[in-house]
């Protein structure tokens, strides 16, 4: 990550009790570009938030 990128690459989080959340995501954001995360319930949306600003470990 340089000049505010964002790079993810195949990103997983399983809760304790096998609980998948997410599973191979992978995203780049170039500098100054505007994103969003648009899911149903349950998607993952807020979990892949948290594992990006470091509050869960991937």
């Amino acid at each position: 990550m340089s000049n505010g990128e964002i790079h993810a690459n195949d990103l997983i989080k399983r809760y304790p009790g096998g609980v998948t959340a997410v599973d191979g995501v992978s995203l780049h954001v170039p500098t100054g570009q505007i994103f969003g995360f648009l899911g149903p319930n349950g998607a993952g949306k807020s979990t892949i938030i948290k594992i990006l600003t470091t509050l869960a470990l991937p």
